[in-house]
């Protein structure tokens, strides 16, 4: 039974000490590699071209592709026609001297 008791506390050293050590940062060793391959939005405003560039990871359990894609071609055309927009409208105030008609 002794020898049932010391295998168990030192399999519960080692799980400690494993664990305090994988969390410290080891210098030279350089970051775990990820396989993640998405390219998120960038800070700042968003543009018809950045939702277009945007890819998300697969996930074995995730939103239906079809319905994602879909989604994220019409904001893509939302923002463009919006982008647009603004444009036309900075475009008049420049040549009526800032009071678009």
């Amino acid at each position: 039974m002794i020898i049932v008791v010391a295998v168990v506390a030192v399999l519960l050293v080692g799980a400690v000490v494993a664990l305090c050590v994988s969390r410290l940062d080891v210098p030279g060793v350089p970051a775990a590699v990820t396989t993640e391959s998405a390219r998120a939005l960038p800070a700042g405003p968003v543009s018809a071209e950045d939702v277009h560039d945007l890819r998300l990871d697969l996930a074995f359990r995730g939103y239906r592709m079809s319905q994602v894609d879909e989604a994220l071609r019409r904001l893509g055309q939302e923002l463009a026609e919006r982008d647009a927009e603004i444009a036309r409208l900075r475009d008049v105030a420049e040549h009526t001297g800032g009071h678009p008609r």
